[in-house]
């Protein structure tokens, strides 16, 4: 976005710009200036890369996908994480793994593979079936041609050939199965109790230990350190344009892009495969044509049934169940030696056996779609809607320009670009490094500017930042406030707040080591309980699923170690901030596997294989990883 905005500069500051490079130029010619490389990468994966922009287009499909998901409940500050950021470079850091590990073993995805995994892919079809139309609008909508999105799901196919491999070829045995369900559906007999007596007891406070608390935790109490911002906004979306276009531009337009408007010949049509790889012997070859010769002479006999007999006699699982059925066809879309066939055959006919990289096809044409061109008045909506739209853009890019122009004739100062674009100085309330509530505030690269030392001592203005939805912010630190560790007196209250937290658990913790102590020595639990003041929980036969219990302590529960045969082992358990337990473990019920059906039980043998597939194929990936040279630019992500 910017560098597209530093091409629309204009004005005097550009001509001096411009004079300015010339100098070095001359004394050190062009090839200086070119000679170094201009580093592109985020991540170098041995010989391979991942772009910055490839990067950049992968995070922010993740954070439209985490936008989708969550609603109004979206938070940019919990996505905008160098953890976040990390983990999917990392995805795609083992996406190049694997794609240099399949071109080094020779994996190939051949033209029919591809077709068909295009072929059952849910978004391009209607009503079941693959719909040409669907795909070509869809790809349309996220500007790929048909070629190119061939290509990269090829590349996909291949990327994901191996760890697909590892993963689906993974067994596991039934003793694994049995042992997984008796741990599955093993049951616990369990007591009991959260020690309470530590909240209750009243805490004095004393200056001395209050003052002795704040020093060892003074990494506490430290102020954020915090800037507001100055800033001028052009949005996109603000800008006036004509509510309608000129009859003449619009026919002048349609005439200019009538390539746009022509419907291509389409044809429907059907075949039957004979598959044959295209490196067979002579004699395979041979044998895939005669047979194929043959379906042809079936095909044009008197009161044949085309669609039966590829029911019966196709090798093209896509197309077979549907009596060989490949719907409308236009060019571009089908092996090269099957489009030529195809388009030189008059409706009703059979071809003559046709060789592609599948192998043999007898192809049936049944209708034609001539091609049209639409009618201007059929298409000037459509136009219209264009033209109104790239008017937009086009002032909008003309403002942008006249900011950038502005903002780089007085960098210190953002009155003149508010008046150049015609807009007010607005500022932001404080926020610290991770963001504040306001959209401006949250977006990475303002942060970034916001806190750099040009921002915060020199107080410039910055570059214009693109934010989302086409707006375009210059902003300026109008305040800043540095972090300082707070004083005691500042902070007091929070610091007896604190100390009392803390004390608290300490005593409950040292109690709850007490009350084991006499659990262990043969004191029964509920009397424990009943002294402490506390509600015993008693549960017999409790499960792993059981929802009588809150998940972070069942999960301490069950990590418990089993007792001897007719004993109990009992613990403190602390299975969050603030809360302590006496539980005491008894009978432990393993599972039994002969009370699950054969169903269940193939169904879940499927479901631990493609686990243990999941776990291998990541540990293939790691093995990658150890072997090639990895590096990162943290300051790219």
């Amino acid at each position: 976005m910017l560098q597209s905005l530093r091409e629309k500069t204009t004005g005097w500051i550009a001509a001096i710009v411009l004079g300015l490079l010339a100098i070095p130029f001359m004394f050190f010619g062009v090839n200086n200036y070119f000679s170094t490389p201009v580093e592109t990468w985020v991540a170098k994966v041995g010989e391979g890369e991942v772009s910055t922009n490839d990067y950049r287009t992968r995070f922010e499909q993740y954070r439209q996908q985490i936008r989708q998901a969550r609603g109004a409940a979206y938070d940019a500050r919990e996505v905008e994480t160098p953890e976040t950021k990390r983990r999917v470079l990392d995805g795609m850091i083992d996406e190049e793994l694997l794609r240099q590990a399949s071109e080094k073993l020779g994996v190939v995805i051949g033209d029919a593979q591809l077709r068909d995994e295009i072929l059952k892919m849910e978004v391009f079809q209607v009503d079941g079936k693959f719909s040409e139309q669907q795909f070509k609008l869809l790809l349309a909508t996220q500007n790929m041609s048909p070629v190119g999105f061939q290509e990269e799901m090829r590349r996909d196919l291949q990327r994901r050939a191996l760890a697909m491999a590892i993963s689906q070829t993974t067994p596991v045995g039934a003793h694994a199965v049995d042992q997984f369900l008796r741990m599955r559906d093993e049951t616990r007999d369990v007591k009991f109790f959260q020690v309470v007596q530590g909240e209750q007891e009243e805490i004095a406070e004393d200056d001395a230990v209050l003052q002795a608390y704040f020093s060892e935790h003074a990494d506490r109490y430290v102020s954020e350190e915090t800037v507001k911002l100055a800033y001028v906004e052009l949005a996109a979306a603000s800008i006036d344009v004509p509510e309608a276009a000129d009859e003449a531009l619009l026919k002048q337009r349609y005439d200019e892009q009538s390539n746009r408007f022509v419907e291509p010949e389409q044809r429907l049509a059907s075949h039957i495969l004979i598959r044959v790889a295209a490196d067979a012997p002579a004699e395979a070859q041979q044998a895939a044509q005669a047979k194929a010769a043959d379906l042809v002479a079936q095909a044009r006999a008197d009161g044949a049934d085309f669609a039966a007999l590829a029911r019966e006699q196709s090798e093209d699982p896509g197309s077979k169940a549907a009596g060989g059925d490949l719907g409308w066809i236009e060019k571009g879309f089908t092996d090269p030696a099957f489009e030529e066939a195809l388009f030189a055959m008059d409706v009703g006919t059979i071809s003559e056996p046709v060789k592609s990289s599948d192998g043999w096809h007898v192809i049936q044409m049944r209708e034609l779609r001539a091609g049209s061109v639409k009618p201007f008045e059929d298409v000037r909506g459509e136009l219209e809607s264009e033209y109104l739209a790239t008017e937009r853009d086009r002032r909008y890019n003309d403002m942008a320009g006249r900011l950038v122009d502005t903002v780089y004739r007085d960098p210190s100062s953002l009155d003149a670009a508010a008046a150049e674009i015609g807009v007010e100085v607005k500022r932001t309330e404080p926020f610290g490094r991770a963001g504040g509530l306001e959209a401006l505030t949250r977006n990475p690269d303002v942060q970034k500017f916001a806190f750099s030392e040009a921002a915060i001592r020199e107080q410039t203005v910055s570059d214009p930042i693109a934010l989302e939805g086409d707006v375009t912010v210059a902003v300026q630190v109008a305040e800043h406030q540095p972090s300082r560790p707070y004083t005691f007196e500042e902070i007091r209250d929070q610091v007896v707040s604190d100390w009392r937290r803390d004390e608290r658990a300490s005593r409950a913790k040292a109690q709850a080591e007490g009350l084991l102590a006499e659990l262990q020595s043969g004191k029964p639990i509920d009397e424990l309980a009943t002294a402490n003041g506390a509600e015993l929980k008693t549960f017999d036969g409790l499960g792993r699923s059981g929802f009588v219990v809150d998940p972070p302590l069942l999960q301490e529960l069950f990590r418990m170690q089993p007792p001897a045969e007719g004993a109990s082992t009992s613990a403190v358990l602390e299975p969050d901030a603030g809360r302590v337990v006496i539980a005491q473990l008894g009978a432990v019920h393993p599972g039994d596997p002969s009370k699950v059906d054969a169903a269940q039980r193939e169904a879940l043998t499927t479901q631990l294989s493609q686990a243990a597939g999941a776990a291998e194929a990541q540990a293939w990936v790691r093995s990658l990883r150890a072997g090639v040279d990895i590096r990162i630019a943290e300051d790219r992500m």
